[in-house]
């Protein structure tokens, strides 16, 4: 069973949670992510993080895979044991729902 498609893409569906620190202040931001390639760039969608990237460049940020998981279950129970909430934390949100669904009061 191949695990690339005819263009070369993975097939294989990976799902993740990260930590993106800034090396300015060492705050930090945990998510959770599901891709078929580890190294996409992808660097969060909560707005806190976003912001701060804009602010200090995303030079000033470093991103690492903390666990990789078989399924999104798997991923999103162990959101809720990794993200912090207070000082330091661009998460303003509990782990294991995430998505702007909880932010904004919208289920999707």
């Amino acid at each position: 069973f191949p695990s690339h498609d005819i263009r070369g893409v993975s097939t294989i569906m990976y799902y993740t949670i990260y930590k993106i620190t800034n090396k300015i202040n060492s705050n930090f931001y945990i998510g959770k992510h599901k891709t078929n390639n580890l190294n996409d760039s992808y660097m969060g969608s909560g707005k806190l993080i976003k912001a701060a990237i804009k602010k200090h460049g995303i030079e000033n940020f470093e991103k690492e895979i903390l666990e990789t998981f078989n399924t999104e279950e798997e991923m999103n129970e162990a959101e809720k044991r990794y993200v912090v909430l207070g000082k330091g934390s661009y998460n303003l949100c509990p782990g294991g729902q995430g998505g702007w669904g909880i932010v904004t009061g919208n289920k999707r």
